[in-house]
């Protein structure tokens, strides 16, 4: 059986990592506190009934000149008011190739000598540090120069890993602004690579009313993108978004809509973002481009945004972020519940990126073995299907151009073995076995008359096949196909999903008709599989969700939570394949 689904992204090969965190249904909030930051840090835990996890700090590496501290003195302070520091740090009126000919390298390594003595005063402490912030803006003296930013910011892991200091004391941020200026490039041309980064973060704001042209945004409309693009760079690594904010008031007039429930709306969206920690609240009030004055705190000293307060009492708090600091790479957890399949024959995902490079993962578990191989053009909507009955799931290609169906014998890269024409242009394929012989066939689905077409065999020599064996009309236009053999008789049906609403319908006959079985099952965007993930002799629902990079299973065609869920990564199409 066989669902072939359109979502976006790159790679990731599913592998066991030691220093995994779980952010699962969890936010962490974060503030950028005052300079006396313990003092106001637990001040605005009691005014507010919860505490900040993370206290944002801006640094630069001349901060120390003529004998003060400065750099200690920021990052203890933050750490007394039971926080972990998130440390911003840039060098003034730099350009990118400047720090990168290593013309700083004794500053940087003067001022990775200030936080080590924060380190070395023990008890835990520890610092996320973001080199060199928004460099793919143009309005930084280091900015719009990806190629030597990206050496500039390995100049300061590698001073701070020189001088002996490890992923157990300091975590680097990459920290791009969630919008790329025209000219700049975009964000993943900047990444310095997943050796050099342990966190994802950006800045992004809802600006209001208070500028020309703007308008107030959500936290989905502000957030989502920049969400997006560093998930496709790796959907792994945990995002924080590193500054935020909404304005309380602002010279420029009114803002345009209430801080409060921005705050709690952030609070409550980011807690359905599987791979983001959390975020840190620009608390400040600035004066901004154009001369406008703006608020942007949800903390004086005295008042505290009744937004901030009910989203930070119901918000996740650990201090210190132990999880976070151990040995070995950071990455979110790969998967959780159990198992479906601990031993036994079961079927897997198989998925495929953008360049037309086939990823069949052996098992749905985080150290399942990946096997790669090309097959195919950009555009060819791909799937699996036992075709000569060996057991073995192989791929199969559909060009909706033409309507010709190219299928191969092995999971190896090479032309097809088979290839032949059925439907019209525009159709849907859909592959299973229909009438329980062992093998599956080509079979299609007609958006257009929302039609079903089954064949039970498969062309050859580039011929075209005969009459469908069945036909019928099941379902609505726009809902996407999928197929299954869902009551375990041993012959495929038909089911379909409605994308818009996240409710699947399925037949347990080729025949037209109401659907025998209908219930929701994940989120409107989400994309539906079919497989006998727990090897139980029949088929259930599983949901791939683009945004997290994650498949969800489910063990029982019914409504509610996942029973499994496994981080793959992030691709153009993913597919059933088994069983294995």
């Amino acid at each position: 059986m066989f669902t072939v689904v359109a979502t976006v992204l790159v790679a990731l090969p599913a592998v066991a990592i030691a220093g995994e965190i779980n952010l699962e249904d969890k936010v962490y909030g974060g503030i950028y506190p005052g300079y006396w930051a313990e003092a106001d840090l637990d001040a605005l835990a009691g005014a507010a009934g919860g505490r900040a996890t993370f206290g944002g700090l801006f640094h630069h590496i001349n901060e120390n000149d003529g004998g003060w501290d400065n750099t200690f003195w920021q990052l203890d302070e933050v750490w007394r008011g039971k926080a972990t520091p998130f440390a911003n740090v840039i060098v003034n009126g730099a350009t990118a190739a400047s720090i990168a000919s290593g013309a700083y390298d004794s500053k940087i390594n003067e001022w990775a000598s200030h936080v080590e003595t924060y380190l070395n005063k023990g008890g835990g402490r520890s610092v996320i540090i973001a080199p060199l912030q928004e460099a793919n803006g143009n309005w930084t003296s280091y900015g719009c120069d990806p190629a030597n930013f990206k050496k500039a910011y390995k100049k300061f892991v590698d001073i701070f890993r020189g001088r002996g200091i490890d992923e157990t004391k300091v975590r680097w941020a990459f920290a791009p602004n969630g919008w790329t200026p025209p000219g700049c490039g975009k964000i993943a041309d900047y990444y310095p690579g997943d050796s050099y980064v342990d966190v994802l973060a950006f800045s992004a704001y809802n600006f209001g009313t208070c500028f020309s042209g703007a308008s107030w945004r959500s936290p989905s409309w502000v957030l989502d993108g920049p969400i997006n693009e560093l998930t496709a760079i790796n959907s792994t690594k945990p995002i924080v978004v590193l500054q935020t904010a909404a304005p309380k008031s602002c010279s420029g007039g009114s803002t345009g809509g209430d801080q409060a429930q921005w705050a709690r709306d952030l609070f409550n969206h980011l807690r359905t973002k599987d791979n983001v920690a959390g975020f840190v609240w620009f608390n400040l009030q600035k004066v901004e481009s154009g001369g406008v004055n703006v608020d942007w705190r949800i903390w004086d000293g005295s008042w505290v945004s009744p937004g901030w307060k009910d989203g930070i009492q119901a918000a996740d708090y650990r201090w210190p972020l132990t999880d976070w600091f151990k040995s070995g790479p950071l990455a979110i957890s790969l998967e959780s519940g159990t198992r479906p399949c601990p031993s036994g024959t079961c079927d897997s995902a198989g998925l495929i990126d953008g360049g037309g490079k086939w990823w069949l993962w052996s098992a749905l578990s985080a150290d399942a073995t990946i096997n790669k191989f090309y097959f195919g053009n950009p555009g060819d909507i791909a799937f699996m299907g036992d075709w000569d009955g060996d057991g073995v799931a192989t791929p199969g290609l559909y060009r909706q151009s033409d309507g010709f169906v190219y299928l191969r014998n092995s999971n190896t890269q090479g032309i097809a073995d088979i290839t032949f024409f059925f439907g019209n242009p525009g159709d849907y394929p859909l592959v299973g076995d229909f009438n329980g012989n062992g093998r599956d066939t080509v079979s299609i689905y007609r958006p257009s008359e929302a039609r079903v077409y089954v064949i039970n065999e498969l062309g050859t020599d580039g011929g075209g096949l005969g009459a469908a064996d069945y036909s019928f009309v099941f379902g609505n236009p726009g809902d996407s196909p999928f197929v299954g053999d869902f009551n375990g008789d041993g012959r495929d049906s038909v089911g379909l999903h409605r994308a818009s609403t996240g409710f699947v319908y399925f037949r347990n006959t080729l025949t037209q008709g109401n659907a025998h079985l209908s219930f929701f099952y994940g989120n409107p965007g989400d994309v539906i599989l079919a497989g006998d993930w727990d090897g139980d002799g029949d088929d259930t629902v599983a949901v791939y969700r683009p945004s997290t990079g994650k498949i969800y299973v489910n063990l029982e065609n019914s409504s509610g939570v996942a029973d499994y869920t496994l981080n793959v990564g992030s691709f153009p199409i993913a597919a059933t394949w088994g069983r294995q």
